[in-house]
């Protein structure tokens, strides 16, 4: 689908949601409380999600809030949804919406945000849970206090990457995390031109480029050795793939930059674009890859016991000294 008709039918989604709330608190069908579209989004694959789901459900319907979600959420047996959409329209259709996950399902919800992104709750059931900061035993908890107003927040800004093909734009999709140019795994090395509105940065011959936000700094930019960034600052991370110099080093960046990176005409080997690990494009030579911060962004729900530096030490043990299990000092 064209990106103005995706665009045209979002404020279509988005004005009848708004006009859906305005027309019950006018007529008064639901008392003195507003109704909510809460949004709902569970792991099929996670067993352990599948009670809090049904919980979620019985509590909003209970307290007069509709459930809207995919059509993979509305398949759990159990689970009955008021309204079922597109993967692609919930973020248009539902504010807060509360994902039953890992970091992943909260990302592949976050990245569909546009105009007045909703509030989205991340519930932990994955391995990590970096971004989900909210346990299972406090999902109602946390949703209560969304719906009063008085939830931890924070904004994370996105990327928009873009392939350009012979002057013409044929992929676009935003990121939460990381844009990544990479060369396939049997491939020779490859040669990327970095510029910054024309004037160049580097020439990089390695593995590939990541390209990041500050919530990604913590995601493959780190396993490739850039730096922690606080989400809070506005910058982009430029993360070198196993780069074939000692002085090809991560670099941070102002978010207003834009950032272009070429794919050389006389490379004949596999080269794609990957975005958040979920969305990926198949780059041929000639190829330019457009990244830049995007319009919109997203606010996730916060943990209000935990600081990020304390998330930092307890998820990736940041700061702290790597001692064998059992061993005391």
């Amino acid at each position: 689908m064209p990106c103005f008709l995706r665009r045209l039918r979002g404020i279509l989604l988005r004005e009848a949601r708004d006009l859906d709330e305005t027309l019950v608190l006018l007529t008064g069908l639901r008392g003195k409380s507003l109704v909510k579209s809460i949004g709902l989004v569970v792991r099929s694959d996670v067993p352990d999600a599948i009670p809090l789901a049904k919980e979620l459900v019985k509590w909003c319907k209970d307290n007069g809030h509709a459930v809207v979600g995919s059509k993979e959420t509305a398949s759990i047996s159990g689970v009955t949804l008021d309204k079922v959409v597109p993967e692609d329209d919930l973020a248009f259709s539902a504010d807060p919406i509360v994902t039953l996950g890992g970091d992943g399902t909260l990302i592949g919800v976050a990245r569909r945000a546009k105009e007045s992104a909703p509030v989205l709750l991340g519930v932990n059931f994955g391995t990590l849970g970096f971004l989900t900061e909210i346990s299972p035993e406090d999902c109602l908890a946390s949703l209560k206090e969304v719906l009063a107003g008085d939830a931890c927040l924070g904004k994370r800004e996105m990327l928009r990457a873009q392939v350009f093909r012979e002057g013409k734009s044929i992929f676009e999709c935003q990121a939460v995390n990381e844009a990544l140019v990479q060369k396939g795994t049997r491939e020779r090395l490859l040669t990327l031109e970095v510029k910054s509105d024309d004037n160049e940065i580097l020439q990089l011959k390695g593995d590939g480029l990541i390209i990041s936000t500050p919530t990604g700094s913590t995601a493959y930019s780190l396993a490739a050795g850039g730096s922690i960034v606080h989400p809070n600052l506005s910058v982009i991370l430029l993360s070198p793939v196993c780069a074939h110099s000692l002085t090809a080093r991560p670099l941070i960046l102002p978010s207003d930059m834009n950032i272009s990176v070429g794919i050389p005409g006389d490379y004949d080997g596999e080269v794609f674009l990957l975005v958040d690990g979920q969305e990926s494009c198949l780059l041929q030579a000639n190829d330019e890859v457009r990244v830049e911060r995007s319009p919109h962004s997203v606010n996730f729900v916060q943990s209000k016991t935990k600081t990020y530096f304390e998330i930092l030490r307890t998820k990736l043990r940041w700061g702290l000294r790597n001692l064998e299990r059992g061993v005391t000092e």
